[in-house]
């Protein structure tokens, strides 16, 4: 395995056949993995704001990583991908996201608001290729936890009301059994 890490392949030293190889089978085991791939630029983004972004992908078990554009169409290519150029226009980073296909979009567009320079530029998902508009939509799209937060409310809401439903006469019950047993004292 490679000593260099893909975030350090902007540096100015050429970087080996070997290195390119070990990059290049890194991408494409998590092209495989993940269930939609979004690519922007990151060019001017503080470090401070770029380990906010990827500690908050990381939450969400998303990865950010920067490769050369080459690489990433090789490694795309291998799924079954061609990439556009314009989707790697300038300095292009990788969201993968692999628990869940909208994450990773929504939080580099949240990130997006904050961060000025960054910039979503399309992506891949299902062995298609998205646009930018397409990935914005996707972006804002709720969650998978957001949706089973939302089916469970749901499922509770009727099993209350059943529930309520049952335990009202009970309660009338009780209520009418405990005045009538008062009554019955004086």
């Amino acid at each position: 395995r490679s000593t260099r890490s893909l975030a350090n392949l902007n540096s100015l030293m050429p970087i080996t056949r070997q290195e390119k190889e070990d990059i290049l089978v890194e991408l494409k085991d998590k092209f495989s993995r993940a269930q939609s791939v979004a690519f922007g630029q990151y060019a001017g983004i503080s470090m401070e704001k770029m380990t906010q972004m990827r500690k908050k992908m990381r939450e969400s078990n998303v990865e950010f990583k920067v490769a050369k554009k080459t690489l990433l169409k090789l490694a795309a290519k291998e799924q079954g991908v061609d990439l556009p150029d314009d989707i790697m226009e300038g300095t292009v980073g990788a969201v993968f996201s692999y628990n869940d296909p909208v994450s990773g979009p929504k939080i580099f567009k949240s990130f997006i608001k904050e961060v000025e320079v960054l910039k979503l530029l399309g992506g891949m998902m299902d062995g298609a290729v998205l646009s930018t508009s397409q990935m914005k939509s996707l972006a804002d799209l709720p969650s998978k936890d957001e949706l089973l937060a939302k089916f469970m409310m749901m499922m509770k809401a009727p099993l209350q009301q059943f529930y309520g439903s049952l335990s009202a006469p009970l309660a009338s019950f009780a209520r009418a059994s405990q005045a009538y047993a008062d009554k019955k004292t004086e």
